[in-house]
C-alpha cells in the first residue's frame, strides 16, 4: 500500500508537465479515437513488457484501458489503435525535466511508419533507466504538429510504466494510463476532496478516491461531474432538483439510458465551508457508487496511523460532490465533500486522502447544505442498483417564523394513526406521499391521519400553512 501511495504522489507531481499553459476548452469526447502507441526502448535489456502484453493492457484483455474508456462513457467512447514495434534506434534522452524521460517533438514526429494523418493521439512508451520520471504525463487537448506527413493536431501522452495483470488496484490494467488518457480527453483537472485537518476543512489534492482523476482506491469511475462534461452522462440522466420531493438515484457505473443517475442542486446561495479558504461550491453533483464493473472493490480497509486497519463498513451511500463553476472561467472543477469528517477509526488515516473512504452519506444520515436551508437525506438503499434521496428545501428561516414550527407530529414510528398537534390554532393541509413521491392522501385542519391500511415503510408528510403557503416536510416511518 505505502508503494502505491508514493508511486501516485509520483503520478500528481508529473502528470500535468505536458499541458501546464495550454487553453483547456470542455467539450464532449464522443465515438473511437484512434491512437497511435509507439514504445521506445532505450535499455535493450530484455526485460521491456513484450507487444503482445502491451497490446493486452491497452486494447485486449477484458480489463484493458479500452474496456475501461468504453464502461464509464457507457459505449459512447473508446480506444482504437496500432501498437507499432519497439524503436531502438532513437536519439538519446538528455537534459532534465521532460526531455529526460520522453523523446523530443522532433522523434516524435519522425517515424515514417506512423500514419500521422488517422491519428487522435499519439501514446509513447518509455522503456530507460532514467530517474527522476514521473509515471505518466499527458496533454489536455489536441496539439499541432508538422510531421512527415504533413500538418496534423493530434493528443499526446507518455508512460514509464507496466501494465498489471490481470489488473492493478483499480481494477484496470494500469491506472495510471487510463489517468492520462481521460486527461488528454479535455479534463485538465484532478479529482479532489474536502476532509477536516486539526478542526479546520483542508482541499486534499488528489483526495477523492472514488474517481480515477483522484486516487480511485475505492473505485474508479470519473464523477457525474466528468461525465457530463464529456457528454457520456446526458440531460436524460441527469436531473436538476429544486423541490422538495424524494428522488430515486440509479448506479453511476452502469449503462442505464433515461435512468436517473446523477442529481444536480443549483445552489441558491454560495457554499462556503471553510471561510478562511478559496474553496466555494456553486452546484452541488449527488450520485451514487454501486461497486459494480470497473467499481468493484473487494478490499475496504484503510490503513490508519497507529498500524491498525479500518473497515468502511457502509460502502452504499450517496457521494455529494461540490462544484467550483466560477473561480475556473467556463468549466467546474468537482470536489468531493467528506460527510464524516470525523478521523477515520476514531485514530486517522496514516495518509491523509484516505480519510475521505468513509465520505459516502449513509441509509438515514442527513447533511445539512449550509447557508442554503437544504437538506440531503439517504431514506432507501437497494445495494448495487439505486438509492432514494430525501432532497428538502424548505427555508429553516421561515419555518422558525412559521407557525409549522409550533407543531407536534407523533408518533414515530407510527403503527395505526399518526398525530398533529398545534400550540396555537391556524389553517392547514397535510398531504402524504409514499417514498416515491406518490400523493397518497390530502387532509385539512386534520389532527389524526389514519395510517392503519399503509404498509410498513417511509413516508413523508407535507403540511403546509394555508396563509402564508410556507411548507414543513416530515420523513414518517410506518411499522406495524
Amino acid at each position: 500500500m505505502k508503494k502505491n501511495i508514493i508511486f501516485l504522489f509520483v503520478i500528481f507531481l508529473l502528470s500535468t508537465y505536458f499541458s501546464i499553459a495550454q487553453e483547456y476548452v470542455n467539450e464532449p469526447l464522443l465515438g473511437t479515437q484512434e491512437v497511435a502507441v509507439v514504445p521506445f526502448d532505450y535499455l535493450q535489456d530484455g526485460n521491456e513488457q513484450s507487444l503482445a502484453d502491451l497490446d493486452s493492457g491497452f486494447f485486449s484483455s477484458s480489463n484493458s484501458v479500452k474496456n475501461f474508456i468504453e464502461e464509464i462513457s457507457y459505449g459512447k467512447a473508446s480506444l482504437n489503435g496500432t501498437l507499432y514495434p519497439y524503436r531502438t534506434d532513437q536519439p538519446p534522452l538528455f537534459g532534465t525535466g521532460y526531455t529526460n524521460c520522453y523523446p523530443l517533438d522532433q522523434d516524435i514526429i519522425n517515424q515514417p511508419d506512423v500514419d500521422y494523418s488517422i491519428i487522435d493521439g499519439i501514446i509513447l512508451l518509455v522503456h530507460s533507466n532514467t530517474s527522476g520520471c514521473g509515471a505518466g504525463v499527458s496533454s489536455f487537448n489536441k496539439l499541432p504538429f508538422s510531421t512527415v506527413d504533413g500538418d496534423f493536431e493530434f493528443r499526446r501522452s507518455g508512460f514509464r510504466t507496466d501494465f498489471y495483470f490481470p489488473y492493478d488496484f483499480s481494477r484496470i490494467t494500469s491506472s495510471t494510463v487510463a489517468h492520462e488518457i481521460i486527461h488528454s480527453f479535455g479534463v485538465p483537472y484532478h479529482s479532489n476532496a474536502y476532509i477536516k485537518n486539526n478542526g479546520e476543512w483542508t482541499l486534499q489534492g488528489y483526495g477523492n478516491l472514488f474517481d480515477i482523476m483522484g486516487l480511485r482506491s475505492q473505485a474508479s469511475h470519473p464523477c457525474s461531474l466528468t461525465k457530463q462534461q464529456k457528454g457520456w452522462l446526458t440531460d436524460n440522466e441527469i436531473e436538476n432538483v429544486s423541490i422538495t420531493g424524494t428522488y430515486r438515484l440509479h448506479a453511476l457505473e452502469k449503462t442505464l439510458p433515461n435512468q436517473t443517475q446523477a442529481l444536480i442542486i443549483d445552489l441558491p446561495n454560495e457554499l462556503d465551508i471553510q471561510p478562511n479558504d478559496a474553496t466555494i461550491f456553486n452546484k452541488l453533483y449527488l450520485e451514487y457508487r454501486g461497486l459494480t464493473g470497473f467499481d468493484d472493490r473487494t478490499n475496504r480497509n484503510v490503513p490508519l496511523s497507529d498500524g491498525s486497519v479500518h473497515t468502511v463498513q457502509n460502502p452504499h451511500g450517496l457521494l455529494i460532490v461540490g462544484a467550483d463553476c466560477e473561480t475556473n472561467n467556463d468549466y467546474c472543477v468537482p470536489v468531493l465533500i467528506d460527510t464524516h469528517p470525523e478521523p477515520l477509526g476514531d485514530v486517522g488515516a496514516n495518509y491523509d486522502p484516505h480519510e475521505a473512504s468513509d465520505a459516502q452519506l449513509n441509509l438515514g444520515e442527513i447533511y445539512q447544505v449550509e447557508n442554503n436551508n437544504i437538506s440531503i437525506e439517504v431514506v432507501n438503499v437497494e445495494e448495487g442498483e439505486y438509492i432514494d434521496v430525501l432532497i428538502d428545501f424548505t427555508p429553516l428561516s421561515i419555518e422558525e417564523h412559521s407557525a409549522l414550527s409550533a407543531l407536534s407530529i407523533y408518533p414515530n414510528p407510527a403503527s395505526n394513526y399518526i398525530y398533529i398537534d398545534a400550540t396555537k390554532e391556524f389553517s392547514f393541509t397535510v398531504k402524504l406521499y409514499d417514498i416515491f413521491g406518490q400523493h397518497i392522501s390530502s387532509h385539512h385542519n386534520t389532527n389524526s391521519i389514519n395510517t392503519s391500511e399503509l404498509s410498513d415503510g417511509i413516508y413523508f408528510l407535507e403540511i403546509e400553512d394555508s396563509k402564508s403557503n410556507q411548507k414543513k416536510v416530515e420523513k414518517i416511518i410506518v411499522k406495524k
